[in-house]
């Protein structure tokens, strides 16, 4: 009983904070949007309101059922990652270095990780999953806060764990976590910003818009979140300019709260997946077997 408790209070205390960090972004994108759209700004709007209201009941599930337990996954792991010492670099090993490099490296190494997490949600078992971000068709900057929970499971376990395998002290932590948060607010904007010759170095809107783009040429490119470096090195860069197509996936996949959240759950969704292993088991019994000498 005392579990259940504890439990609703979180959740509450996790609506209020979830409310307040939003309303600073929902007002700068707000006049963003009107300064750059004018006259078609109410347009747009009224066009991406059915996945808005979406997102918001995706994002208040989030915050009432899913952080809870995903705060007891997270705490799981790095108590077992402290338990038995599994760090790279030993904590406090940044403290003699400058706070600026450290605060750099916190986000540069975030976005690594974060560049193969996502890659890894583009498989067929982790898709079905992140599917639900990706089926958002009027992609705008609340679509970052448009998230399965089992994806959330991945992104704050693999997050959260590359910083302290890192040995990153907890204010860089902390100061990854916001960057990461609000540039994702600004990655999903819908504008048209390429940043130019600056779009070689880090994320712009264009390039993230690429990602969600409906147009096969698109597919599985742009995984990076801050930097661009990432994409480059490992062939997924993508920025042929502006994005202006359709966007979004079209799976079997309802429009609604329940839908959205059970789609990774119904065995459909890993047809394909289930095939692929199948043709792998196959193939690994009619390989010939080497005789021990």
């Amino acid at each position: 009983m005392d579990w259940i408790i504890s439990t609703l209070q979180d959740s509450w205390e996790n609506l209020l904070s979830a409310f307040g960090a939003f309303m600073f972004p929902a007002f700068f994108f707000i006049c963003l949007g009107y300064i750059v759209k004018r006259g078609e700004f109410l347009s747009a709007l009224k066009a991406a309101l059915p996945e808005f209201k979406l997102n918001v009941k995706l994002q208040l599930f989030n915050v009432l059922f899913s952080a809870p337990f995903v705060a007891i996954y997270v705490t799981a792991i790095h108590g077992f990652m402290l338990k038995h010492q599994l760090f790279l670099i030993k904590p406090g090993s940044w403290d003699a270095l400058p706070l600026v490099f450290t605060l750099f490296m916190a986000v540069f190494v975030g976005d690594f990780f974060h560049y193969w997490r996502h890659r890894l949600d583009h498989t067929r078992l982790l898709w079905p999953a992140h599917a639900v971000h990706h089926s958002d068709t009027h992609v705008t900057w609340f679509t970052s806060a448009r998230w399965h929970p089992i994806n959330l499971l991945t992104m704050r376990g693999v997050g959260g764990s590359a910083m302290l395998l890192m040995g990153f002290p907890p204010v860089a932590i902390i100061f990854n976590s916001f960057v990461r948060a609000y540039y994702g607010f600004f990655i999903h904007a819908d504008v048209p910003w390429t940043f130019g010759k600056w779009g070689n170095y880090f994320v712009s809107p264009a390039m993230h818009r690429w990602h969600h783009s409906a147009e096969a040429k698109a597919f599985d490119k742009n995984f990076g979140e801050f930097f661009c470096i990432f994409d480059k090195a490992f062939g997924t860069f993508y920025l042929p300019g502006p994005c202006e197509g359709p966007l979004g996936v079209h799976h079997e996949m309802e429009s609604t709260l329940r839908g959205q959240l059970g789609y990774a759950f119904t065995p459909k969704a890993y047809v394909p997946f289930v095939k692929l292993m199948k043709r792998k088991w196959r193939a690994l019994k009619a390989k010939p077997q080497t005789q021990q000498g």
